[in-house]
């Protein structure tokens, strides 16, 4: 029995280089809004109440948040459950796309972490007083 790969790549048709740049282009659109990292990386570790995504993410409007889980809801990447209850439980997670994107938001992660200088603290400019 000769070992054989579990999973194989398909093979990708031929592009131009306009059509890779549109291909980039429309999966940095996915992630490009503000927040939508945040939610992204919360909701990699599991599935999360829309309260516990708002504490987690820190310096965010409920306006925003909702915007942001709209749109990844929207765009395939979110999936929101909503529960029949009262009071109203609304819970998100992945959806299949949105798994498969945290590889290369790991990739892009590590790629910074070894490529990118660690910020210097803003320089302090001192106003003389005339």
């Amino acid at each position: 029995m000769s070992a054989q790969p579990i999973h194989s790549v398909p093979s990708l048709p031929e592009a131009s280089d306009y059509e890779m740049v549109q291909g980039t282009r429309d999966a940095l659109a996915l992630i490009s809004s503000k927040w939508s990292v945040e939610v992204l990386y919360l909701l990699a570790s599991g599935t999360r109440r829309y309260s516990e995504i708002l504490y987690d993410v820190g310096e965010i409007s409920k306006k925003t948040l909702t915007q942001t889980l709209r749109a990844l809801e929207r765009r395939g990447l979110v999936k929101r459950l909503a529960y029949a209850e009262v009071p109203p439980r609304v819970e998100y997670s992945l959806s299949p796309l949105g798994w498969s994107i945290t590889s290369l938001l790991m990739t892009l992660y590590e790629w910074s972490a070894t490529h990118l200088p660690t910020a210097a603290p803003p320089a302090v400019v001192e106003l003389k007083s005339v």
